[in-house]
């Protein structure tokens, strides 16, 4: 199995996801609740951004890899 650290910028945003709900469990009625779910739907959009932005970066390495490859080997021609 595959474990990994989290980074500083994980921890943060898990510790203060989980304070808004906390806060939001906490009120009675529906005493604010609408504001603390847009904060935490802007939380979650923000983690979603970055998690995508993580694999868009590699991605990027890779199809510049498969194009240098296909340059060197002058399978660029064949194929375009």
């Amino acid at each position: 199995m595959h474990t990994r650290t989290r980074s500083a910028f994980e921890t943060t945003l898990q510790g203060v996801a989980g304070q808004l709900v906390e806060r939001a469990t906490a009120l009675p009625g529906n005493a604010g609740r609408g504001q603390l779910l847009r904060w935490l739907l802007a939380i979650a959009a923000i983690f979603v951004a970055w998690r995508m932005w993580r694999g868009l970066k590699s991605m990027a390495w890779i199809a510049l890899g498969l194009g240098m490859a296909l340059y060197w080997t002058g399978a660029w021609h064949a194929i375009f």
